[in-house]
């Protein structure tokens, strides 16, 4: 931890405004690709006090507490806080309390809270899966894992893996070994319900990261505390509405605490459960929005840029996404809310387009779709822009990252029922392209972007709740696999995965020469498809699965690539 650097403060008066001014906060609300050397800096209208250090938290959403030193400079009106590293790619919270003291007596009287997420090291989207953990010991049977929280437990700098399973009702920790895998597991047993949505917090502010799972077919909400060094406390339970499907965690009502904050599917409220700075939690019920049916999914973050933590829910029942924006005490008002295509099961939020603003992206179970939704950084939504792709069946699940390492946030959704984890790229605007789909053994659950292997960038660990395994995928580039281009052809291949055969659909907006070509994973050429001048319009091309010599080749990845004139496009093969 760093040392607390203060110049000397020579005079004390009393003002007779009420409160300080915050002015300015870096790095900025909502940025994405910070890089670890910036500093965090706010900025005041007035001087602060010595143990200002003390209303000011930080919190990564994998490395957990930061350990904060704190310098100021600006005749003592800004605050520059020094921490330890951040995780690649993490998104990053800092909150600074209402009470926080100034040198004239006054307060910042109101909370401020914002968000942004850490700079990645370029990367792939394409990824390849480096290897299978099985979670079952000799005699289980079935665990149904429903996802897994990525924090670092024992303070070792290291993401760690806690995986959550329903049938089972217990927690399986897996430690990082420093060379991102997970050799040994322990296994945590929660009591007779069926735990899932889970997230890190600190809630007795000890410093380390603690667990708050609610339960998918049940009502109730248990608190584990973490010890420090992998393990955590005999869970604390608490009473939810009935299926409690999402989860998150806010400073409700400003005074500096963790709180918990859950959507009930069924009974279609929230259960808030505000804490007293030492993890015992009083409950209340919500229900800013009669009208609404089936909160589900569920989000923290600030809609309207005010500095205080408002909840974004995926209406299930409604087919609609919405915005409760938050008093700071407590308190929670609709203010807006749209409809999609399909029942929301998860939604993930951060700032999409790279207007600063706070925007939405939801996985729905039915239609097979993702809803791309934009915030207009007061409290307002955009109508819902839908993806759909015949590969990616009910979406359950859906996560944020920057896996290529460009500077914006890219999108894994979670596909049950197709057994795929789709990896959207984001075009830094917010338009999304399908690039990549990642294989699971049986039913695609969850997917957690983090730097398992901390080389600074992004790998994808997800999780398979059929057959109970947590699956690891690589973020490294394929061997001398060609480079994947601007899909300006409108190219797609359907089946993908396929077993047989795949048909290549793409279009021409004029008459032009085409050569398309099939590479395996090593970047040699196994066939030429086509090589010809083509006139305008849409063109399909079938491959059977063989090779220049007639051969069928065996499972794997492939890469196929469409060259027009000077442009080209790479896409990726899976054959099953």
């Amino acid at each position: 931890m760093y040392k607390i650097i203060l110049p000397l403060i020579c005079s004390v008066f009393i003002s007779t405004n009420l409160f300080a001014q915050l002015l300015n906060v870096s790095p900025a609300q909502n940025a994405v690709s910070v890089a670890s050397s910036e500093t965090i800096i706010i900025e005041f209208n007035e001087a602060l006090t010595f143990d200002a250090l003390n209303y000011v938290k930080v919190f990564g959403r994998w490395s957990g507490p930061a350990e904060l030193g704190l310098s100021l400079s600006n005749d003592n009106k800004t605050m520059e806080l020094l921490t330890d590293d951040f995780f690649a790619g993490e998104m990053i919270m800092v909150s600074l309390d209402r009470n926080l003291p100034f040198e004239n007596g006054t307060q910042l009287g109101v909370p401020y809270t914002w968000y942004f997420w850490m700079k990645t090291a370029p990367g792939t989207l394409i990824q390849t899966l480096d290897e299978t953990i099985e979670l079952k010991v000799a005699g289980e049977d079935w665990l149904q894992t429903y996802g897994a929280y990525a924090g670092d437990l024992n303070n070792d700098g290291f993401s760690d893996l806690t995986a959550v399973n329903e049938n089972t009702d217990d927690l399986r920790i897996l430690l990082n070994d420093g060379q991102g895998y997970y050799p040994n597991m322990e296994i945590q047993t929660m009591g007779t319900s069926t735990p899932s949505p889970n997230e890190g917090a600190d809630f007795n502010g000890d410093g380390e990261i603690d667990l708050a799972v609610c339960t998918v077919h049940d009502n109730e909400m248990r608190v584990l505390l973490g010890n420090g060094d992998g393990s955590f406390s005999a869970p604390t339970t608490y009473q939810t509405g009935n299926k409690a499907r999402g989860l998150g965690i806010l400073d409700s009502n400003s005074d500096g605490y963790d709180d918990i904050i859950v959507a009930n599917r069924e009974s279609s409220n929230l259960s808030l459960f505000v804490n007293d700075g030492n993890a015992n939690f009083t409950t209340l019920t919500l229900d800013p929005d009669p009208n609404g049916d089936g909160e589900s999914g569920l989000a923290v973050a600030d809609a309207n840029g005010d500095g205080i933590q408002d909840v974004f829910i995926g209406y299930y029942t409604s087919n609609e996404v919405g915005i409760f924006l938050g008093d700071g005490n407590n308190g929670f008002t609709l203010s807006d809310k749209v409809s999609v295509i399909g029942r929301p099961w998860m939604i993930a939020t951060g700032d999409l387009n790279g207007d600063g603003h706070v925007d939405v992206a939801s996985a729905n179970s039915t239609q097979h779709r993702m809803s791309i939704i934009f915030g207009d950084g007061q409290g307002g939504l955009s109508d819902a822009v839908e993806y759909v792709e015949g590969n990616t069946i009910f979406p359950l699940a859906i996560d944020l990252g920057d896996i290529d390492g460009d500077g914006d946030l890219d999108i894994v959704t979670s596909n049950y029922d197709s057994g795929t984890f789709g990896v959207w790229e984001n075009n830094s605007a917010g338009q999304f392209t399908l690039v990549d789909l990642l294989l699971a053994p049986a039913n695609a659950s969850c997917a957690i972007l983090h730097d398992r292997d901390n080389d600074g960038d992004l790998d994808i660990t997800a999780t398979d709740e059929t057959d109970d395994v947590i699956l690891l995928f690589e973020n490294t580039v394929v061997l001398n696999a060609p480079s994947i281009k601007e899909n300006t052809f409108n190219v797609i291949a359907t089946p993908n995965p396929f077993k047989e055969e795949t048909v290549i659909s793409y279009e021409l907006n004029k008459a032009a020469f085409v050569n398309l070509s099939i590479f395996d994973a090593s970047g040699k050429k196994l066939i030429e498809l086509l090589n010809e001048k083509q006139e305008s319009g849409q063109h399909q091309v079938r491959w059977n699965v063989k090779d220049a010599n007639h051969s069928t080749i065996g499972a794997g990845i492939y890469f196929y690539t469409i060259k027009v004139g000077e442009k080209e496009y790479v896409g990726k093969l899976i054959k099953s």
